[in-house]
């Protein structure tokens, strides 16, 4: 999650005042000067940066959880909102965070996901960077084939989306009418079976500087912002992990299969998850795609027999 430690914020003319351990800084949006700027007592910084409400995506200056933000607003076949949170500090702007609220029109996915500790220099070259990072997430999000749920080939869709060492984050629409309705879970399984629920569709943070660490946020608005706040578990009898697990291997070994379907040497083991992205016209083959305790995913070939499916 972000760094920022927040005591105090005002929304008074596109302006915030935000308190750090020493410092009190206060962010704006200078609409004559098509400049964000950063004051902290006599000192003043600024960041060229031009509204634009006419382009797809529009750019705007506004919060997100109570720090400056670059805001992207996209409609085509996916519909997003990018928030890339903007930190002064020693006299220069970063981006340190980029948050994402899209939606893809091609398959139903929704993702409400953020990535903090970037660090990124340079924020004036925003639009190139959100461009990049967006054109990524969307091409991933749109590789799960939705229509296995949607055509009642499967009743529920898990899709991980974090794993390490000792625990496993993974989406899940329970249902067909969750997926139209955009109303999942996240679903949180340690190695000791312990199994935590959180609806509403929260939003999954992860840490740049550390790849072990993700947090589970809900989202509420204050004062026509949007705020994060740490989400609370379900509180249910059910074992829902049981009740819904994440599609694994079945067999001792499975092995990847190349694009001609030649079994390759690698494999992976009983247990292991795996995300479905599409399965063969036949039913034979399952295009799939393992994510590994690097957070570093591998899709691949697999038989659908070696699968809990």
């Amino acid at each position: 999650m972000s760094r920022y430690m927040v005591a105090l914020m005002m929304l008074l003319s596109g302006s915030s005042i935000t308190c750090f351990a020493k410092d009190a800084v206060i962010y704006g949006y200078d609409k004559s000067n098509n400049e964000i700027y950063a004051q902290s007592g006599n000192k003043k910084g600024s960041l060229e940066f031009e509204e634009d409400y006419t382009g797809n995506p529009s750019y705007s200056f506004g919060f997100f959880s109570g720090v400056p933000a670059i805001i992207a607003d996209g409609r085509s076949l996916h519909d997003s909102t990018i928030y890339a949170t903007l930190n002064y500090s020693e006299n220069d702007f970063n981006i340190d965070c980029l948050y994402y609220n899209i939606k893809s029109k091609q398959n139903g996915v929704l993702i409400k996901e953020g990535v903090c500790g970037l660090n990124i220099p340079s924020p004036e070259k925003y639009s190139d960077y959100i461009d990049q990072k967006v054109n990524e997430i969307e091409e991933n999000m749109d590789s799960v084939d939705t229509s296995l749920i949607l055509n009642g080939k499967m009743s529920y869709l898990p899709i991980i989306i974090y794993k390490s060492k000792g625990k496993l984050l993974y989406k899940l629409y329970d249902s067909k009418q969750a997926i139209l309705d955009d109303e999942y879970s996240i679903l949180t399984v340690t190695s000791n079976d312990d199994c935590k629920v959180f609806n509403n569709n929260p939003w999954v943070i992860y840490n740049y500087q550390d790849s072990q660490q993700a947090e589970i946020m809900s989202e509420r608005i204050v004062n026509g912002e949007i705020e994060l706040v740490k989400a609370t578990p379900k509180i249910s009898k059910t074992n829902e992990c049981l009740l819904h697990p994440a599609i694994s291997i079945k067999q001792p070994k499975a092995f990847f299969y190349d694009s001609s379907f030649n079994v390759k040497k690698s494999y992976l083991i009983k247990n292991d998850k795996i995300n479905l992205l599409s399965v063969s016209a036949d039913g034979k083959w399952c295009n799939i795609r393992y994510i590994n305790d690097r957070n570093i995913a591998i899709d691949n070939n697999m038989l659908c027999s070696d699968l809990t499916i």
